[in-house]
Protein backbone atom coordinates (compact mmCIF):
# COMPACT_ATOMS: atom_id res chain seq x y z
CA UNK A 1 0.00 0.00 0.00
CA UNK A 2 1.34 3.41 -1.04
CA UNK A 3 0.60 6.06 1.60
CA UNK A 4 2.54 8.93 0.03
CA UNK A 5 4.13 9.57 -3.35
CA UNK A 6 5.23 12.61 -5.28
CA UNK A 7 7.73 13.82 -7.86
CA UNK A 8 8.68 17.47 -8.08
CA UNK A 9 11.41 19.70 -9.58
CA UNK A 10 14.55 20.62 -7.64
CA UNK A 11 17.31 23.08 -8.47
CA UNK A 12 20.97 22.49 -9.22
CA UNK A 13 22.10 23.12 -5.64
CA UNK A 14 20.75 19.69 -4.64
CA UNK A 15 23.80 17.70 -5.69
CA UNK A 16 24.38 14.05 -4.86
CA UNK A 17 26.53 15.10 -1.91
CA UNK A 18 23.85 17.46 -0.58
CA UNK A 19 21.25 14.75 -1.10
CA UNK A 20 23.18 12.26 1.06
CA UNK A 21 23.78 14.91 3.74
CA UNK A 22 20.09 15.86 3.81
CA UNK A 23 18.90 12.24 4.04
CA UNK A 24 21.32 11.60 6.91
CA UNK A 25 20.19 14.83 8.60
CA UNK A 26 16.58 13.68 8.22
CA UNK A 27 17.36 10.32 9.82
CA UNK A 28 19.48 11.70 12.64
CA UNK A 29 16.78 14.20 13.54
CA UNK A 30 14.08 11.54 13.74
CA UNK A 31 12.68 10.75 17.16
CA UNK A 32 11.70 7.18 16.30
CA UNK A 33 13.82 6.11 13.29
CA UNK A 34 17.29 7.40 14.20
CA UNK A 35 20.11 4.92 13.54
CA UNK A 36 23.09 5.33 15.85
CA UNK A 37 26.61 5.54 14.46
CA UNK A 38 25.75 6.95 11.03
CA UNK A 39 28.88 8.62 9.64
CA UNK A 40 29.71 9.48 6.04
CA UNK A 41 33.20 9.96 4.60
CA UNK A 42 31.95 12.51 2.06
CA UNK A 43 32.83 10.34 -0.96
CA UNK A 44 31.20 6.89 -0.92
CA UNK A 45 27.71 6.50 -2.39
CA UNK A 46 27.20 2.78 -1.77
CA UNK A 47 26.22 3.02 1.89
CA UNK A 48 24.26 0.99 4.41
CA UNK A 49 23.55 1.22 8.14
CA UNK A 50 21.17 -0.88 10.22
CA UNK A 51 19.94 -1.07 13.78
CA UNK A 52 17.33 -3.43 15.23
CA UNK A 53 14.43 -3.37 12.75
CA UNK A 54 15.57 -0.22 10.91
CA UNK A 55 17.98 0.12 7.98
CA UNK A 56 19.14 2.98 5.75
CA UNK A 57 21.00 2.53 2.47
CA UNK A 58 22.07 4.46 -0.62
CA UNK A 59 22.58 3.27 -4.20
CA UNK A 60 23.90 5.22 -7.20
CA UNK A 61 23.46 4.88 -10.96
CA UNK A 62 26.31 6.99 -12.31
CA UNK A 63 25.43 6.75 -16.00
CA UNK A 64 21.99 8.28 -15.42
CA UNK A 65 23.06 10.72 -12.69
CA UNK A 66 20.71 9.07 -10.21
CA UNK A 67 21.17 8.47 -6.50
CA UNK A 68 18.59 6.79 -4.30
CA UNK A 69 18.05 6.06 -0.63
CA UNK A 70 15.74 3.69 1.20
CA UNK A 71 14.80 3.67 4.87
CA UNK A 72 13.16 0.43 5.91
CA UNK A 73 11.63 -0.31 9.29
CA UNK A 74 9.16 -2.72 10.84
CA UNK A 75 6.63 -1.80 13.51
CA UNK A 76 3.19 -2.92 14.69
CA UNK A 77 1.59 -1.72 11.41
CA UNK A 78 3.89 -3.68 9.10
CA UNK A 79 7.01 -3.13 7.01
CA UNK A 80 7.56 0.51 6.02
CA UNK A 81 9.72 1.67 3.10
CA UNK A 82 10.57 5.32 2.51
CA UNK A 83 12.32 5.97 -0.81
CA UNK A 84 13.99 9.16 -2.05
CA UNK A 85 15.33 9.16 -5.63
CA UNK A 86 17.23 12.15 -7.02
CA UNK A 87 17.86 12.59 -10.74
CA UNK A 88 20.47 15.35 -10.96
CA UNK A 89 20.37 15.39 -14.76
CA UNK A 90 16.61 15.98 -15.00
CA UNK A 91 16.60 17.93 -11.70
CA UNK A 92 13.69 16.10 -10.10
CA UNK A 93 13.11 14.29 -6.82
CA UNK A 94 10.81 11.28 -6.39
CA UNK A 95 9.50 10.42 -2.93
CA UNK A 96 7.35 7.48 -1.88
CA UNK A 97 6.26 5.89 1.38
CA UNK A 98 4.90 2.35 1.28
CA UNK A 99 3.55 -0.15 3.79
CA UNK A 100 3.59 -3.92 3.43
CA UNK A 101 1.30 -5.59 5.95
CA UNK A 102 2.43 -8.62 7.91
CA UNK A 103 0.70 -11.20 10.09
CA UNK A 104 1.26 -8.84 13.02
CA UNK A 105 -0.33 -5.77 11.38
CA UNK A 106 -2.98 -4.02 13.47
CA UNK A 107 -5.78 -1.83 12.13
CA UNK A 108 -4.26 1.13 10.36
CA UNK A 109 -5.59 4.13 8.44
CA UNK A 110 -2.88 6.28 6.78
CA UNK A 111 -2.94 10.04 7.25
CA UNK A 112 -1.89 12.37 4.46
CA UNK A 113 1.08 14.46 5.52
CA UNK A 114 4.42 15.09 3.81
CA UNK A 115 7.49 13.33 5.28
CA UNK A 116 9.79 15.69 7.15
CA UNK A 117 12.41 15.09 4.44
CA UNK A 118 10.20 16.91 1.92
CA UNK A 119 9.95 19.85 4.32
CA UNK A 120 13.75 19.85 4.64
CA UNK A 121 14.16 19.97 0.86
CA UNK A 122 11.70 22.84 0.46
CA UNK A 123 12.81 24.78 3.56
CA UNK A 124 16.50 24.45 2.64
CA UNK A 125 15.87 26.04 -0.76
CA UNK A 126 16.47 22.93 -2.87
CA UNK A 127 13.02 22.85 -4.48
CA UNK A 128 12.77 24.03 -8.08
CA UNK A 129 10.23 25.64 -10.37
CA UNK A 130 7.32 23.88 -12.05
CA UNK A 131 6.69 25.84 -15.27
CA UNK A 132 7.85 28.93 -13.42
CA UNK A 133 5.83 28.15 -10.29
CA UNK A 134 8.08 27.62 -7.26
CA UNK A 135 7.51 24.43 -5.25
CA UNK A 136 6.87 26.11 -1.91
CA UNK A 137 5.51 25.87 1.63
CA UNK A 138 3.49 29.02 1.01
CA UNK A 139 0.57 29.88 -1.22
CA UNK A 140 1.01 31.97 -4.38
CA UNK A 141 -1.12 35.01 -5.23
CA UNK A 142 -2.94 34.65 -8.53
CA UNK A 143 -1.52 38.02 -9.61
CA UNK A 144 1.97 36.45 -9.51
CA UNK A 145 1.10 33.58 -11.88
CA UNK A 146 -2.02 34.66 -13.76
CA UNK A 147 -0.58 33.84 -17.19
CA UNK A 148 0.28 30.28 -16.16
CA UNK A 149 -3.13 29.79 -14.55
CA UNK A 150 -4.85 30.96 -17.73
CA UNK A 151 -2.92 28.36 -19.74
CA UNK A 152 -3.74 25.62 -17.24
CA UNK A 153 -7.43 26.55 -17.37
CA UNK A 154 -7.56 26.19 -21.15
CA UNK A 155 -5.39 23.04 -21.16
CA UNK A 156 -2.44 24.56 -23.02
CA UNK A 157 -0.06 24.01 -20.09
CA UNK A 158 0.32 21.18 -17.58
CA UNK A 159 2.36 21.48 -14.42
CA UNK A 160 4.08 18.47 -12.84
CA UNK A 161 2.03 18.90 -9.66
CA UNK A 162 -1.71 19.60 -9.21
CA UNK A 163 -2.79 23.21 -8.70
CA UNK A 164 -5.27 24.08 -5.94
CA UNK A 165 -6.85 27.40 -6.87
CA UNK A 166 -8.67 29.12 -3.97
CA UNK A 167 -11.12 31.70 -5.28
CA UNK A 168 -12.23 34.82 -3.42
CA UNK A 169 -13.47 34.06 0.12
CA UNK A 170 -16.64 36.04 0.80
CA UNK A 171 -18.44 35.31 4.04
CA UNK A 172 -17.61 31.60 3.93
CA UNK A 173 -17.73 29.69 7.20
CA UNK A 174 -14.62 27.70 6.31
CA UNK A 175 -12.09 30.53 6.89
CA UNK A 176 -9.43 28.63 4.93
CA UNK A 177 -5.85 29.62 5.76
CA UNK A 178 -4.15 29.29 2.38
CA UNK A 179 -0.63 29.15 3.84
CA UNK A 180 -1.60 26.35 6.23
CA UNK A 181 -3.07 24.46 3.28
CA UNK A 182 0.07 25.06 1.20
CA UNK A 183 2.22 23.80 4.08
CA UNK A 184 0.26 20.54 4.24
CA UNK A 185 0.43 20.14 0.46
CA UNK A 186 4.07 21.12 -0.01
CA UNK A 187 5.75 18.89 -2.54
CA UNK A 188 2.46 17.44 -3.83
CA UNK A 189 0.51 20.49 -5.03
CA UNK A 190 0.72 24.24 -5.63
CA UNK A 191 -1.77 26.48 -3.81
CA UNK A 192 -2.83 29.67 -5.62
CA UNK A 193 -5.31 32.08 -4.07
CA UNK A 194 -7.34 35.05 -5.23
CA UNK A 195 -6.78 38.05 -2.97
CA UNK A 196 -9.62 40.08 -4.51
CA UNK A 197 -12.71 39.18 -6.50
CA UNK A 198 -12.65 36.02 -8.58
CA UNK A 199 -11.74 36.60 -12.25
CA UNK A 200 -14.32 34.36 -13.93
CA UNK A 201 -12.85 34.94 -17.36
CA UNK A 202 -9.64 33.05 -16.50
CA UNK A 203 -11.40 29.99 -15.07
CA UNK A 204 -12.92 28.80 -18.35
CA UNK A 205 -15.28 26.41 -16.56
CA UNK A 206 -18.61 25.23 -17.98
CA UNK A 207 -20.46 26.54 -14.90
CA UNK A 208 -21.04 30.24 -15.45
CA UNK A 209 -22.36 30.79 -11.92
CA UNK A 210 -20.68 32.31 -8.91
CA UNK A 211 -17.12 31.05 -8.39
CA UNK A 212 -16.51 32.70 -5.02
CA UNK A 213 -15.75 30.45 -2.04
CA UNK A 214 -14.48 27.59 -4.17
CA UNK A 215 -11.41 25.40 -4.42
CA UNK A 216 -10.71 24.37 -8.01
CA UNK A 217 -8.16 21.58 -8.38
CA UNK A 218 -6.40 21.29 -11.75
CA UNK A 219 -4.58 17.98 -12.33
CA UNK A 220 -1.53 17.30 -14.54
CA UNK A 221 -3.33 14.47 -16.36
CA UNK A 222 -5.37 15.47 -19.41
CA UNK A 223 -7.75 12.61 -18.56
CA UNK A 224 -8.63 14.03 -15.14
CA UNK A 225 -11.18 16.83 -15.02
CA UNK A 226 -10.83 19.68 -12.55
CA UNK A 227 -12.54 19.20 -9.17
CA UNK A 228 -14.63 22.04 -7.76
CA UNK A 229 -15.15 22.09 -3.99
CA UNK A 230 -17.61 24.56 -2.44
CA UNK A 231 -16.81 26.21 0.91
CA UNK A 232 -20.28 27.51 1.69
CA UNK A 233 -21.83 26.11 4.88
CA UNK A 234 -18.81 23.83 5.33
CA UNK A 235 -16.38 23.77 8.23
CA UNK A 236 -12.70 24.58 7.76
CA UNK A 237 -11.68 21.02 8.66
CA UNK A 238 -14.16 19.52 6.21
CA UNK A 239 -13.01 21.68 3.30
CA UNK A 240 -9.30 21.12 3.99
CA UNK A 241 -9.88 17.38 4.29
CA UNK A 242 -11.74 17.30 0.94
CA UNK A 243 -8.97 19.21 -0.82
CA UNK A 244 -6.12 17.18 0.69
CA UNK A 245 -7.85 13.84 0.10
CA UNK A 246 -8.56 14.76 -3.53
CA UNK A 247 -4.93 15.72 -4.20
CA UNK A 248 -3.40 12.72 -2.44
CA UNK A 249 -5.92 10.33 -3.99
CA UNK A 250 -4.77 11.48 -7.41
CA UNK A 251 -1.07 11.35 -6.57
CA UNK A 252 -1.01 7.84 -5.12
CA UNK A 253 -2.91 6.45 -8.13
CA UNK A 254 -0.36 7.65 -10.66
CA UNK A 255 1.85 5.05 -12.32
CA UNK A 256 5.48 5.78 -11.49
CA UNK A 257 8.25 5.53 -14.06
CA UNK A 258 10.69 2.65 -13.64
CA UNK A 259 13.60 4.88 -12.56
CA UNK A 260 11.38 6.63 -10.00
CA UNK A 261 11.31 3.43 -7.95
CA UNK A 262 13.89 1.73 -5.74
CA UNK A 263 13.40 -1.51 -7.66
CA UNK A 264 14.04 0.30 -10.93
CA UNK A 265 17.31 1.73 -9.61
CA UNK A 266 18.49 -1.72 -8.49
CA UNK A 267 17.47 -3.16 -11.87
CA UNK A 268 19.51 -0.53 -13.71
CA UNK A 269 22.52 -1.28 -11.50
CA UNK A 270 22.21 -4.96 -12.38
CA UNK A 271 22.01 -4.06 -16.06
CA UNK A 272 25.23 -2.03 -15.86
CA UNK A 273 27.04 -4.81 -14.01
CA UNK A 274 25.95 -7.27 -16.68
CA UNK A 275 27.33 -4.98 -19.38
CA UNK A 276 30.67 -4.84 -17.57
CA UNK A 277 30.78 -8.63 -17.44
CA UNK A 278 30.09 -8.88 -21.15
CA UNK A 279 32.81 -6.35 -21.97
CA UNK A 280 35.39 -8.56 -20.28
CA UNK A 281 34.67 -11.09 -23.01
CA UNK A 282 37.36 -9.51 -25.20
CA UNK A 283 40.11 -10.74 -22.90
CA UNK A 284 38.93 -14.35 -22.98
CA UNK A 285 39.96 -16.95 -25.54
CA UNK A 286 37.93 -17.17 -28.73
CA UNK A 287 36.62 -20.67 -27.97
CA UNK A 288 34.49 -19.15 -25.20
CA UNK A 289 32.63 -16.85 -27.61
CA UNK A 290 29.67 -19.16 -27.89
CA UNK A 291 29.29 -19.37 -24.11
CA UNK A 292 29.40 -15.59 -23.81
CA UNK A 293 26.77 -15.20 -26.51
CA UNK A 294 24.50 -17.60 -24.67
CA UNK A 295 25.23 -15.83 -21.39
CA UNK A 296 24.49 -12.45 -22.99
CA UNK A 297 21.18 -13.64 -24.42
CA UNK A 298 20.13 -15.01 -21.05
CA UNK A 299 21.07 -11.79 -19.27
CA UNK A 300 19.14 -9.72 -21.81
CA UNK A 301 16.04 -11.86 -21.41
CA UNK A 302 16.34 -11.67 -17.61
CA UNK A 303 16.70 -7.88 -17.67
CA UNK A 304 13.75 -7.48 -20.04
CA UNK A 305 11.63 -9.71 -17.83
CA UNK A 306 12.71 -7.80 -14.73
CA UNK A 307 11.81 -4.45 -16.33
CA UNK A 308 8.42 -5.75 -17.49
CA UNK A 309 7.65 -7.16 -14.05
CA UNK A 310 8.57 -3.89 -12.34
CA UNK A 311 6.39 -1.92 -14.77
CA UNK A 312 3.55 -4.35 -14.11
CA UNK A 313 4.06 -3.94 -10.36
CA UNK A 314 3.76 -0.16 -10.73
CA UNK A 315 0.63 -0.53 -12.88
CA UNK A 316 -1.00 -2.92 -10.43
CA UNK A 317 0.01 -0.72 -7.50
CA UNK A 318 -1.71 2.25 -9.14
CA UNK A 319 -4.75 0.08 -9.91
CA UNK A 320 -4.98 -1.17 -6.32
CA UNK A 321 -4.64 2.37 -5.00
CA UNK A 322 -7.40 3.47 -7.36
CA UNK A 323 -9.71 0.71 -6.18
CA UNK A 324 -8.83 1.46 -2.57
CA UNK A 325 -9.77 5.13 -3.03
CA UNK A 326 -12.89 4.20 -5.02
CA UNK A 327 -14.28 2.06 -2.23
CA UNK A 328 -13.09 4.17 0.69
CA UNK A 329 -14.29 7.48 -0.77
CA UNK A 330 -13.25 10.77 0.76
CA UNK A 331 -13.77 9.66 4.34
CA UNK A 332 -11.38 7.45 6.25
CA UNK A 333 -14.40 5.59 7.62
CA UNK A 334 -17.19 4.72 5.13
CA UNK A 335 -20.65 5.96 6.11
CA UNK A 336 -22.20 2.57 5.28
CA UNK A 337 -20.43 -0.77 4.92
CA UNK A 338 -21.28 -2.85 1.84
CA UNK A 339 -23.39 -5.96 2.35
CA UNK A 340 -23.47 -9.28 0.52
CA UNK A 341 -25.41 -8.02 -2.53
CA UNK A 342 -23.27 -7.49 -5.63
CA UNK A 343 -23.77 -4.91 -8.39
CA UNK A 344 -25.72 -6.34 -11.32
CA UNK A 345 -24.16 -3.57 -13.40
CA UNK A 346 -21.30 -1.24 -12.52
CA UNK A 347 -22.30 1.20 -9.77
CA UNK A 348 -25.86 -0.19 -9.44
CA UNK A 349 -26.07 -0.31 -5.63
CA UNK A 350 -24.47 3.12 -5.26
CA UNK A 351 -26.86 4.63 -7.84
CA UNK A 352 -29.96 3.13 -6.19
CA UNK A 353 -28.93 4.29 -2.70
CA UNK A 354 -28.26 7.83 -3.97
CA UNK A 355 -31.61 7.87 -5.81
CA UNK A 356 -33.41 6.78 -2.64
CA UNK A 357 -31.71 9.60 -0.73
CA UNK A 358 -32.61 12.10 -3.44
CA UNK A 359 -36.27 11.03 -3.33
CA UNK A 360 -36.38 11.10 0.48
CA UNK A 361 -34.86 14.59 0.49
CA UNK A 362 -38.06 15.95 -1.12
CA UNK A 363 -40.01 15.11 2.04
CA UNK A 364 -37.42 16.52 4.46
CA UNK A 365 -38.20 19.64 6.44
CA UNK A 366 -36.45 22.64 4.89
CA UNK A 367 -33.27 23.54 6.77
CA UNK A 368 -33.36 20.35 8.86
CA UNK A 369 -30.35 18.31 9.89
CA UNK A 370 -31.53 15.41 7.72
CA UNK A 371 -31.78 17.66 4.68
CA UNK A 372 -28.25 19.02 5.22
CA UNK A 373 -26.76 15.52 5.64
CA UNK A 374 -28.47 14.25 2.49
CA UNK A 375 -27.45 17.35 0.50
CA UNK A 376 -23.85 16.87 1.63
CA UNK A 377 -23.79 13.20 0.60
CA UNK A 378 -25.37 13.92 -2.79
CA UNK A 379 -22.94 16.76 -3.42
CA UNK A 380 -19.88 14.65 -2.54
CA UNK A 381 -20.82 11.59 -4.61
CA UNK A 382 -20.98 11.36 -8.39
CA UNK A 383 -24.52 10.43 -9.39
CA UNK A 384 -25.38 9.44 -12.98
CA UNK A 385 -29.12 8.71 -12.41
CA UNK A 386 -28.73 5.33 -14.11
CA UNK A 387 -31.90 3.69 -12.65
CA UNK A 388 -34.02 6.62 -13.90
CA UNK A 389 -32.43 6.41 -17.35
CA UNK A 390 -33.09 2.66 -17.48
CA UNK A 391 -36.74 3.23 -16.53
CA UNK A 392 -37.16 5.73 -19.36
CA UNK A 393 -35.63 3.31 -21.87
CA UNK A 394 -37.87 0.49 -20.59
CA UNK A 395 -41.07 2.57 -20.87
CA UNK A 396 -40.22 3.68 -24.39
CA UNK A 397 -39.34 0.13 -25.46
CA UNK A 398 -42.54 -1.49 -24.11
CA UNK A 399 -44.98 1.23 -25.16
CA UNK A 400 -47.59 -0.42 -27.39
CA UNK A 401 -46.06 -3.88 -26.90
CA UNK A 402 -47.64 -6.50 -29.19
CA UNK A 403 -44.87 -9.03 -29.73
CA UNK A 404 -41.15 -9.47 -29.20
CA UNK A 405 -39.40 -8.40 -32.39
CA UNK A 406 -35.64 -8.25 -32.93
CA UNK A 407 -35.31 -4.55 -32.14
CA UNK A 408 -37.21 -4.84 -28.83
CA UNK A 409 -35.24 -7.95 -27.90
CA UNK A 410 -31.97 -6.05 -28.36
CA UNK A 411 -33.19 -3.14 -26.23
CA UNK A 412 -34.30 -5.42 -23.41
CA UNK A 413 -31.02 -7.32 -23.48
CA UNK A 414 -29.11 -4.02 -23.33
CA UNK A 415 -30.95 -3.33 -20.06
CA UNK A 416 -29.70 -6.63 -18.63
CA UNK A 417 -32.75 -8.81 -19.27
CA UNK A 418 -32.26 -12.47 -20.15
CA UNK A 419 -35.14 -13.78 -22.28
CA UNK A 420 -36.29 -17.42 -22.33
CA UNK A 421 -39.33 -19.03 -23.94
CA UNK A 422 -41.95 -20.81 -21.80
CA UNK A 423 -44.84 -22.06 -23.95
CA UNK A 424 -47.10 -19.13 -24.83
CA UNK A 425 -45.09 -16.78 -22.66
CA UNK A 426 -41.62 -15.34 -22.27
CA UNK A 427 -39.72 -15.20 -19.03
CA UNK A 428 -37.61 -12.08 -18.64
CA UNK A 429 -35.07 -12.32 -15.81
CA UNK A 430 -32.95 -9.36 -14.66
CA UNK A 431 -29.29 -10.30 -15.27
CA UNK A 432 -30.31 -13.96 -14.92
CA UNK A 433 -31.26 -13.53 -11.24
CA UNK A 434 -34.25 -15.77 -10.49
CA UNK A 435 -35.47 -13.35 -7.81
CA UNK A 436 -36.33 -10.80 -10.48
CA UNK A 437 -38.45 -12.51 -13.17
CA UNK A 438 -41.56 -11.33 -15.04
CA UNK A 439 -43.78 -13.23 -17.45
CA UNK A 440 -44.78 -11.62 -20.75
CA UNK A 441 -47.23 -12.89 -23.34
CA UNK A 442 -45.67 -13.71 -26.70
CA UNK A 443 -48.51 -11.85 -28.41
CA UNK A 444 -50.81 -9.25 -26.87
CA UNK A 445 -53.96 -7.53 -28.10
CA UNK A 446 -54.09 -5.07 -25.20
CA UNK A 447 -52.25 -1.85 -26.04
CA UNK A 448 -51.85 -1.10 -22.33
CA UNK A 449 -50.14 -4.40 -21.50
CA UNK A 450 -46.71 -3.03 -22.36
CA UNK A 451 -46.98 -0.10 -19.94
CA UNK A 452 -48.42 -2.37 -17.23
CA UNK A 453 -45.48 -4.73 -17.74
CA UNK A 454 -43.03 -1.81 -17.56
CA UNK A 455 -44.57 -0.65 -14.27
CA UNK A 456 -44.19 -4.12 -12.75
CA UNK A 457 -40.57 -4.38 -13.92
CA UNK A 458 -39.72 -0.93 -12.55
CA UNK A 459 -40.94 -1.87 -9.08
CA UNK A 460 -39.24 -5.27 -9.14
CA UNK A 461 -35.94 -4.50 -10.86
CA UNK A 462 -35.23 -0.78 -10.93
Amino acid sequence: MITYTTKFPVNGSLTKEEFIKTVIKWNQGSQHDKIEGVEWDGESSDLRWSQDKISLEFQEVKTDEIIASRLQKEDEHGLWTTDFILNTEKKCLSVSVGLVTTEFTTDFEPTYYPPYFVKLIVYSGYSGEDLGLQVSQKAHKVSECEELLQKVCVNTARTSLPIVYITSLKGADSEINVDDLAFRLQGVAHVIYEAGSCEKNILNLPDEGNHDNRAIIFYPSTQKKADVICFEEKSKDFVESRIINSVYSYMIQRIRMNMDTWEGVLGEQLHLKNLDLLKSKESVEEENDYLYEEFGDQLKKMEDTNAKLNNEIQRLTAEVQGLRMKFSGNSQTPIIMAGAEQDLYEGEIREIVLEILEEYRKSCHEGSRRQHIIDDILQCNEYKHLPEKKREVLKKALKGYRSLNGSLKNELESLGLEITSDGKHYKWSYFGDNRYVVTAAKTSSDARSGMNLAAIMEKLML
